[in-house]
Protein backbone atom coordinates (compact mmCIF):
# COMPACT_ATOMS: atom_id res chain seq x y z
CA UNK A 1 0.00 0.00 0.00
CA UNK A 2 1.30 3.43 -0.97
CA UNK A 3 -0.04 6.46 0.94
CA UNK A 4 -2.01 9.04 -1.01
CA UNK A 5 -0.80 12.61 -1.59
CA UNK A 6 -3.32 13.98 0.90
CA UNK A 7 -2.19 11.54 3.55
CA UNK A 8 1.46 12.41 2.91
CA UNK A 9 0.60 16.08 3.39
CA UNK A 10 -1.18 15.29 6.65
CA UNK A 11 1.84 13.34 7.86
CA UNK A 12 4.23 16.22 7.16
CA UNK A 13 1.92 18.55 9.08
CA UNK A 14 1.97 16.02 11.91
CA UNK A 15 5.77 15.92 11.83
CA UNK A 16 6.00 19.72 11.96
CA UNK A 17 3.90 19.63 15.12
CA UNK A 18 5.64 16.66 16.75
CA UNK A 19 9.33 17.27 15.90
CA UNK A 20 9.84 20.31 18.20
CA UNK A 21 8.53 18.28 21.13
CA UNK A 22 10.69 15.29 20.25
CA UNK A 23 13.72 17.54 20.23
CA UNK A 24 13.17 18.74 23.76
CA UNK A 25 11.55 15.68 25.25
CA UNK A 26 13.61 12.55 25.90
CA UNK A 27 12.31 9.26 24.53
CA UNK A 28 11.27 6.49 26.88
CA UNK A 29 14.12 5.48 29.16
CA UNK A 30 16.19 8.58 28.41
CA UNK A 31 16.78 11.78 30.34
CA UNK A 32 17.56 15.29 29.13
CA UNK A 33 16.50 14.90 25.50
CA UNK A 34 20.05 14.21 24.15
CA UNK A 35 19.42 10.57 23.25
CA UNK A 36 20.98 9.03 20.14
CA UNK A 37 18.81 8.96 17.05
CA UNK A 38 18.47 5.15 17.02
CA UNK A 39 16.57 5.32 20.32
CA UNK A 40 13.61 6.68 18.36
CA UNK A 41 13.77 3.65 16.08
CA UNK A 42 13.85 1.33 19.09
CA UNK A 43 11.03 3.20 20.81
CA UNK A 44 8.76 3.11 17.76
CA UNK A 45 9.75 -0.37 16.59
CA UNK A 46 6.44 -1.87 17.81
CA UNK A 47 4.61 0.36 15.34
CA UNK A 48 6.70 -1.03 12.49
CA UNK A 49 6.00 -4.57 13.68
CA UNK A 50 2.25 -3.94 13.79
CA UNK A 51 2.26 -2.24 10.38
CA UNK A 52 4.19 -5.18 8.89
CA UNK A 53 1.78 -7.65 10.49
CA UNK A 54 -1.24 -5.78 9.10
CA UNK A 55 0.28 -5.77 5.62
CA UNK A 56 0.90 -9.53 5.77
CA UNK A 57 -2.71 -10.13 6.85
CA UNK A 58 -3.99 -8.06 3.93
CA UNK A 59 -1.70 -9.86 1.49
CA UNK A 60 -3.00 -13.23 2.65
CA UNK A 61 -6.59 -11.99 2.49
CA UNK A 62 -6.28 -10.63 -1.06
CA UNK A 63 -4.37 -13.69 -2.26
CA UNK A 64 -7.26 -15.88 -1.12
CA UNK A 65 -9.86 -13.40 -2.38
CA UNK A 66 -8.42 -13.35 -5.89
CA UNK A 67 -7.73 -17.08 -6.16
CA UNK A 68 -10.75 -19.09 -7.37
CA UNK A 69 -12.08 -21.88 -5.18
CA UNK A 70 -10.85 -20.43 -1.87
CA UNK A 71 -12.79 -18.93 0.99
CA UNK A 72 -14.04 -16.18 1.32
CA UNK A 73 -14.48 -15.63 -2.44
CA UNK A 74 -14.73 -18.98 -4.25
CA UNK A 75 -15.44 -17.19 -7.54
CA UNK A 76 -12.05 -15.49 -7.46
CA UNK A 77 -11.17 -12.40 -9.50
CA UNK A 78 -10.90 -12.77 -13.28
CA UNK A 79 -8.67 -9.73 -13.85
CA UNK A 80 -6.82 -8.53 -10.71
CA UNK A 81 -5.01 -5.86 -12.74
CA UNK A 82 -8.16 -4.10 -13.94
CA UNK A 83 -8.00 -0.38 -13.01
CA UNK A 84 -11.42 -0.37 -11.37
CA UNK A 85 -10.56 -3.43 -9.29
CA UNK A 86 -7.15 -1.98 -8.31
CA UNK A 87 -8.81 1.23 -7.10
CA UNK A 88 -11.43 -0.69 -5.17
CA UNK A 89 -8.80 -3.00 -3.69
CA UNK A 90 -6.70 -0.06 -2.53
CA UNK A 91 -9.65 1.62 -0.82
CA UNK A 92 -10.76 -1.59 0.86
CA UNK A 93 -7.18 -2.32 1.92
CA UNK A 94 -6.94 1.03 3.67
CA UNK A 95 -10.19 0.54 5.56
CA UNK A 96 -9.54 -3.13 6.37
CA UNK A 97 -5.98 -2.29 7.45
CA UNK A 98 -7.29 0.44 9.72
CA UNK A 99 -9.81 -1.91 11.33
CA UNK A 100 -7.18 -4.59 11.90
CA UNK A 101 -4.82 -1.94 13.31
CA UNK A 102 -7.58 -0.72 15.65
CA UNK A 103 -7.97 -4.27 16.95
CA UNK A 104 -4.23 -4.89 17.40
CA UNK A 105 -3.60 -1.51 19.04
CA UNK A 106 -6.52 -2.16 21.37
CA UNK A 107 -4.93 -5.44 22.39
CA UNK A 108 -1.36 -4.16 22.74
CA UNK A 109 -1.86 -0.48 23.70
CA UNK A 110 0.92 0.49 21.26
CA UNK A 111 0.06 4.11 20.42
CA UNK A 112 2.25 6.64 18.61
CA UNK A 113 1.96 9.61 20.96
CA UNK A 114 2.08 7.40 24.03
CA UNK A 115 5.39 5.92 22.84
CA UNK A 116 6.74 9.43 22.26
CA UNK A 117 5.67 10.46 25.75
CA UNK A 118 3.16 13.11 24.67
CA UNK A 119 -0.22 13.91 26.19
CA UNK A 120 -2.78 14.23 23.43
CA UNK A 121 -5.45 16.90 23.71
CA UNK A 122 -8.19 15.94 26.22
CA UNK A 123 -5.91 13.37 27.86
CA UNK A 124 -7.28 14.45 31.23
CA UNK A 125 -10.91 13.95 30.15
CA UNK A 126 -11.65 10.49 31.55
CA UNK A 127 -14.33 8.45 29.76
CA UNK A 128 -14.13 5.29 31.88
CA UNK A 129 -11.70 2.97 33.58
CA UNK A 130 -11.55 -0.78 34.06
CA UNK A 131 -9.50 -3.42 35.76
CA UNK A 132 -8.72 -5.42 32.61
CA UNK A 133 -5.43 -3.58 32.00
CA UNK A 134 -4.03 -2.26 28.75
CA UNK A 135 -5.65 0.52 26.81
CA UNK A 136 -8.90 0.47 28.79
CA UNK A 137 -7.32 1.46 32.10
CA UNK A 138 -7.89 5.20 32.57
CA UNK A 139 -9.43 5.46 29.10
CA UNK A 140 -9.60 9.14 28.14
CA UNK A 141 -10.62 11.12 25.08
CA UNK A 142 -6.91 11.59 24.40
CA UNK A 143 -6.44 7.80 24.48
CA UNK A 144 -9.20 7.41 21.89
CA UNK A 145 -7.67 10.09 19.65
CA UNK A 146 -4.21 8.52 19.90
CA UNK A 147 -5.71 5.08 19.21
CA UNK A 148 -7.54 6.19 16.07
CA UNK A 149 -4.66 8.32 14.75
CA UNK A 150 -2.19 5.46 15.15
CA UNK A 151 -4.57 2.99 13.51
CA UNK A 152 -5.16 5.43 10.64
CA UNK A 153 -1.43 5.88 10.06
CA UNK A 154 -0.88 2.13 9.96
CA UNK A 155 -4.01 1.28 8.00
CA UNK A 156 -3.73 3.99 5.36
CA UNK A 157 0.03 4.24 5.07
CA UNK A 158 1.42 0.86 6.05
CA UNK A 159 5.06 0.25 6.88
CA UNK A 160 6.22 2.85 4.34
CA UNK A 161 4.40 5.66 6.09
CA UNK A 162 5.48 4.47 9.55
CA UNK A 163 9.09 4.42 8.34
CA UNK A 164 8.67 7.90 6.86
CA UNK A 165 7.34 9.23 10.15
CA UNK A 166 10.21 7.77 12.16
CA UNK A 167 12.77 8.98 9.63
CA UNK A 168 11.20 12.43 9.70
CA UNK A 169 11.38 12.51 13.50
CA UNK A 170 15.01 11.35 13.52
CA UNK A 171 16.08 13.80 10.79
CA UNK A 172 14.15 16.63 12.41
CA UNK A 173 15.70 15.88 15.79
CA UNK A 174 19.20 15.81 14.30
CA UNK A 175 18.63 19.02 12.35
CA UNK A 176 17.28 20.80 15.40
CA UNK A 177 20.22 19.59 17.49
CA UNK A 178 22.66 20.84 14.85
CA UNK A 179 20.91 24.21 14.81
CA UNK A 180 21.19 24.44 18.59
CA UNK A 181 24.88 23.55 18.43
CA UNK A 182 25.48 26.19 15.75
CA UNK A 183 23.63 28.78 17.83
CA UNK A 184 25.61 27.80 20.93
CA UNK A 185 28.86 28.14 18.97
CA UNK A 186 27.84 31.53 17.62
CA UNK A 187 26.94 32.73 21.11
CA UNK A 188 30.27 31.45 22.45
CA UNK A 189 32.15 33.43 19.80
CA UNK A 190 30.14 36.59 20.50
CA UNK A 191 30.74 36.20 24.25
CA UNK A 192 34.48 35.83 23.71
CA UNK A 193 34.52 38.84 21.39
CA UNK A 194 32.59 40.96 23.88
CA UNK A 195 34.91 40.04 26.73
CA UNK A 196 38.09 40.38 24.70
CA UNK A 197 37.16 43.56 22.83
CA UNK A 198 35.43 45.48 25.61
CA UNK A 199 35.61 44.04 29.13
CA UNK A 200 39.31 43.15 29.16
CA UNK A 201 40.48 46.52 27.72
CA UNK A 202 38.28 48.41 30.17
CA UNK A 203 39.72 46.44 33.07
CA UNK A 204 43.25 47.17 31.86
CA UNK A 205 42.46 50.89 31.68
CA UNK A 206 41.75 50.71 35.40
CA UNK A 207 44.99 48.92 36.14
CA UNK A 208 43.38 45.49 36.44
CA UNK A 209 44.88 42.39 34.91
CA UNK A 210 42.36 39.79 33.75
CA UNK A 211 44.74 37.04 34.85
CA UNK A 212 45.20 38.71 38.23
CA UNK A 213 41.43 39.08 38.68
CA UNK A 214 40.87 35.44 37.74
CA UNK A 215 43.55 34.31 40.20
CA UNK A 216 41.99 36.46 42.93
CA UNK A 217 38.56 34.93 42.38
CA UNK A 218 40.06 31.44 42.47
CA UNK A 219 41.83 32.24 45.76
CA UNK A 220 38.61 33.55 47.28
CA UNK A 221 36.71 30.44 46.21
CA UNK A 222 39.43 28.22 47.62
CA UNK A 223 39.05 29.64 51.13
CA UNK A 224 35.25 29.78 50.91
CA UNK A 225 34.84 33.53 50.33
CA UNK A 226 32.40 34.56 47.64
CA UNK A 227 33.80 36.98 45.04
CA UNK A 228 30.44 38.78 45.24
CA UNK A 229 31.27 39.86 48.80
CA UNK A 230 34.35 41.66 47.48
CA UNK A 231 32.39 43.26 44.64
CA UNK A 232 29.70 44.37 47.05
CA UNK A 233 32.27 45.92 49.38
CA UNK A 234 33.87 47.75 46.44
CA UNK A 235 30.47 49.11 45.41
CA UNK A 236 29.65 50.60 48.83
CA UNK A 237 33.25 51.54 49.70
CA UNK A 238 33.62 49.15 52.62
CA UNK A 239 36.66 47.18 51.54
CA UNK A 240 38.49 47.92 54.80
CA UNK A 241 35.67 46.39 56.83
CA UNK A 242 35.75 43.28 54.62
CA UNK A 243 39.52 42.97 55.01
CA UNK A 244 39.30 43.33 58.77
CA UNK A 245 36.67 40.61 58.95
CA UNK A 246 38.71 38.26 56.77
CA UNK A 247 41.94 38.90 58.66
CA UNK A 248 40.25 38.10 61.97
CA UNK A 249 39.83 34.48 60.87
CA UNK A 250 42.92 32.33 60.21
CA UNK A 251 41.13 30.39 57.45
CA UNK A 252 40.26 33.52 55.47
CA UNK A 253 43.39 35.57 56.17
CA UNK A 254 45.01 34.43 52.85
CA UNK A 255 41.99 35.88 51.03
CA UNK A 256 42.55 39.26 52.73
CA UNK A 257 46.18 39.25 51.68
CA UNK A 258 45.26 38.36 48.10
CA UNK A 259 42.75 41.24 47.98
CA UNK A 260 45.32 43.73 49.32
CA UNK A 261 47.89 42.59 46.77
CA UNK A 262 45.37 42.85 43.95
CA UNK A 263 44.12 46.33 44.88
CA UNK A 264 47.62 47.79 45.26
CA UNK A 265 47.80 48.38 41.52
CA UNK A 266 44.27 49.83 41.23
CA UNK A 267 43.76 53.55 41.93
CA UNK A 268 41.23 54.05 44.77
CA UNK A 269 38.93 56.13 42.57
CA UNK A 270 38.80 53.29 40.03
CA UNK A 271 37.99 50.51 42.49
CA UNK A 272 34.18 51.17 42.65
CA UNK A 273 34.07 50.85 38.84
CA UNK A 274 35.11 47.19 38.95
CA UNK A 275 31.70 45.84 40.08
CA UNK A 276 29.88 48.02 37.55
CA UNK A 277 32.06 46.70 34.75
CA UNK A 278 31.70 43.05 35.78
CA UNK A 279 27.92 43.52 36.08
CA UNK A 280 27.85 43.67 32.28
CA UNK A 281 28.74 39.97 32.24
CA UNK A 282 26.16 37.25 32.67
CA UNK A 283 26.83 34.67 35.41
CA UNK A 284 27.74 32.17 32.69
CA UNK A 285 30.18 34.59 31.06
CA UNK A 286 31.76 35.42 34.39
CA UNK A 287 32.29 31.75 35.21
CA UNK A 288 33.75 31.13 31.77
CA UNK A 289 36.21 34.03 31.64
CA UNK A 290 36.92 34.71 35.31
CA UNK A 291 36.19 31.37 36.95
CA UNK A 292 33.61 32.75 39.40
Amino acid sequence: MRPSTGLRTAVWVLLLVVIPGVVWAAPIGQEGGEAPADVLWITLAPLIAIATFVERILEIFWDRWEAPGLWPNRKGVLNPSAPAYVRSKKAWSQWLGTMVAVLIIGLTNVRLFRLLGFDVLFSNLLLFTSNVGGIFDQFTVGTLIDWLLTAGIIGWGGTELVHNIIEGLVKGRNLWKEMREVEAGRKSILDARFFGDYIAPELEKRGISVTGLRNLFQTLNTVGVSPDSLLGSLTVGQVDQLLARLESQPDTAPAAQAIRTFLEGVPPEKQPEIPNLLALLTPEQRRRFLGA
